[in-house]
């Protein structure tokens, strides 16, 4: 079931359908809306509460950034590892992997994260992503064409008897802390 959470100024409505929706979308006010699997997310965004979700077990967010001007891309991830959180951000700058932007630094940060986890004997992960190639190209499920997705894989093949991978995939923008502060450490990396 989807839940479409609407709100302006005076309003904050809850429906189950996109016909509902449209037909309030158009009284209001300057609205913000967004669509939502989970009634509680379609209620944190109407309050603009933050949620804090992880899966039991050690468990990471990841995100990538690029900047045009400089052509430089990153990521930023946060571990979760038994409560306490760890935070990582690194920039690139305009290298090979440069052309495809965000998604590299996405590529980079989970294979940072997945091998920080190999070297500290961590089994099994929980990497929450915003970008489903993470976990298509690591399953095999995209064909690699470009280098970074390549290296992708062959890093995936190299650790898998290591580590347990469980992906999760979130919307970007929907007042999930971690997804947000994963965005905002890979644009610290940036200086944006």
């Amino acid at each position: 079931m989807k839940y479409y959470a609407l709100k302006d100024e005076n309003n904050k409505i809850i429906v189950n359908t996109w016909e509902e929706a449209q037909e309030i979308l158009k009284t209001m006010s300057k609205p913000k809306y967004k669509s939502f699997s989970s009634k509680e997310d379609a209620e944190a965004f109407l309050e603009d509460k933050e949620i804090k979700r992880v899966a039991d077990g050690p468990s990471a967010y990841i995100d990538g950034s690029y900047d045009v001007k400089t052509k430089s891309y990153s990521f930023g991830g946060i571990l979760i590892i038994d409560g306490k959180e760890y935070t990582f951000k690194k920039k690139y700058d305009n290298d090979l992997y440069a052309d495809l932007r965000n998604v590299a630094g996405e590529i980079k940060g989970a294979g940072y994260i997945i091998n920080y986890c190999v070297n500290h004997n961590i089994k099994k992960i929980n990497i929450y992503y915003d970008y489903i190639g993470i976990e298509k190209w690591y399953k095999k499920e995209w064909k690699a064409n470009s280098s970074i997705a390549i290296e992708y894989v062959k890093f995936a093949d190299s650790i898998r008897d290591k580590i347990e991978v469980v992906f999760h995939k979130v919307k970007s923008h929907t007042n999930d802390y971690y997804n947000d502060l994963a965005d905002k450490l890979a644009k610290e990396a940036l200086g944006i």
